[in-house]
């Protein structure tokens, strides 16, 4: 149960970038022992809020109260010294360092040696790292590097860590992105247990059954503003998404068709996608599924042999597939963007050749190409002449899909595309896949997430350790998440 220790109070905070109003008079309370959540839509201000909170941006106005002293940030250690700390998606660690040395850095523990020349004591950086990391269910060794550990027990020393510091404001931002369905309920005991300790959490994430069983208390961004602010009990799925989008949930799901048209590609006899098929690749982290994607892009150490529309091929590079007519979008969106160019160079980067007019580009089509990418993919702020680096990371991926949403491109190859975005966006980049799919062309479409491949596929290869274990046939109707994760063993 939440306390009612008013620990943060925000009030009418407002920030704005470049021209555009990124908050606008944000108001926002977390109790000690609360769990506050914040959804909204890529570009919502959700990250400019916890930045803020941080201390890694400025507010432009308003009013940061924490337990009833005004407080003021311009770094993220004066944010850590007022008791704040964020839990980013990527975790700031000295991999070749030891958990404890982890946990221990900038508090490192010394001992006189000859009575007078300080050295490591490593007996109390042990004693000390080891009684915090047992705050948080961590068992593991306390002697090797970070680099040997899983993303989840990363996340624990990362936690650990803040414990140390007496953290009373913890921002999990996106905690369960990377985690496997068993790392994020460990991750749940954790927050349950942080909670009787009167730590106050601020959860964002995209992934509105998380929310649902989370959330003491729930804040709903859209556009810059707080639209709804709902209490446990209250916070149900279907109106963040209204509230969020402006549509329904059953707006957002596309029906399956199961008549498909001639093969597209075959692959060491395990793959086949055709003409309108969605064929999903689905595997847990680490299962080997962005390799495979990787492989039949032509990335692989070899050239990949594949039979495309009756025609046998070698991909020796990307270069080639692209050719062929096949494109990617990767996993790690920053393989994919330069983030110094623009939305619109960073789109059209790959077809310069195909949309010049004889020796010189065809400015003209390449804006309303743009400029109809843009809306269709509702990419924010609409300026094609945005810096790429100024944009959220869900309207960066909307950039990389609508990449390959021009010219006449048989095959896409998508590696966790709804990574990391919101329900919105989700539901557009589904709605252009079957677009895709519905012009002729076919997916390959990787996903950890078992009821995004269940609801988006319409065949679907399991894949373990880099092999191909199971196959799921809608047409057969043998076809279901339960199934999948049984197969998986997830």
């Amino acid at each position: 149960m939440a306390g009612n220790e008013a620990l943060l109070t925000v009030r009418n905070v407002s920030k704005r970038f470049y021209g555009t109003q990124a908050l606008d008079d944000v108001s926002f309370d977390l109790a000690a022992g609360e769990v506050h959540t914040v959804v909204g839509e890529n570009g919502a201000g959700k990250s400019t809020l916890i930045r803020i909170l941080g201390g890694i941006h400025e507010k432009d106005s308003g009013e940061i109260t924490i337990e009833g002293t005004p407080s003021e940030f311009t770094n993220p250690r004066e944010a850590l010294n007022a008791g704040i700390v964020i839990i980013p998606q990527e975790m700031q660690l000295v991999l070749d360092a030891t958990v404890a040395e982890n946990v221990m850095l900038g508090e490192i523990p010394s001992k006189k040696w000859l009575g007078f020349i300080p050295v490591l004591d490593r007996r109390r950086l042990r004693e000390q790292a080891g009684e915090v990391l047992r705050k948080v269910n961590y068992h593991g060794s306390l002697n090797i590097s970070i680099s040997r550990l899983t993303f989840a027990e990363r996340q624990l020393v990362v936690i650990a860590k803040a414990l140390l510091h007496q953290a009373k404001i913890f921002i999990l931002d996106e905690p369960t992105a990377s985690l496997e369905q068993r790392e994020a309920e460990r991750l749940f005991e954790i927050i349950h247990s942080l909670k009787t300790q009167q730590v106050g959490i601020i959860y964002v994430s995209h992934r509105l059954d998380e929310i649902v069983e989370l959330s003491d208390k729930c804040t709903t961004l859209r556009d810059g503003k707080v639209v709804d602010v709902s209490t446990r009990g209250h916070v149900e799925k279907e109106n963040i998404i209204r509230l969020m989008t402006g549509r329904d949930l059953a707006e957002l799901h596309q029906p399956h068709k199961l008549e498909f048209g001639e093969t597209l590609i075959e692959h060491d006899n395990a793959i086949s996608l055709r003409r309108g098929e969605v064929l999903g690749l689905a595997g847990l982290l680490g299962s080997g599924t962005t390799g495979y994607l990787r492989n039949l892009l032509g990335a692989g150490e070899n050239a990949v042999a594949m039979n495309l529309l009756g025609d046998e091929i070698q991909l020796k590079n990307p270069i080639a597939a692209i050719k062929h007519g096949i494109g990617m979008v990767p996993g790690e969106r920053r393989h994919a963007l330069i983030y110094d160019l623009s939305v619109r160079d960073n789109i059209v980067l790959p077809h310069l050749s195909d949309i010049s007019n004889g020796w010189r580009l065809d400015l003209k089509r390449i804006d309303k190409l743009v400029t109809d990418l843009i809306e269709a993919l509702d990419i924010r702020p609409r300026d094609p002449k945005k810096l790429v680096r100024l944009l959220s990371g869900g309207n960066q991926q909307k950039v990389v899909f609508a990449r390959w949403l021009i010219g006449n491109f048989k095959v896409l190859l998508l590696d966790e595309p709804t990574h990391g975005i919101d329900v919105g966006a989700k539901a557009r980049i589904h709605r252009l896949m079957k677009e895709f799919t519905e012009r002729g062309g076919g997916i390959l479409f990787a996903s950890s997430e078992m009821n995004e491949v269940v609801n988006m596929s319409d065949n679907i290869i399991a894949m373990r350790q880099g092999e191909i274990i199971a196959t799921m046939s809608r047409e057969t109707g043998e076809y279901s998440e339960g199934y999948l994760r049984e197969a998986l063993g997830g």
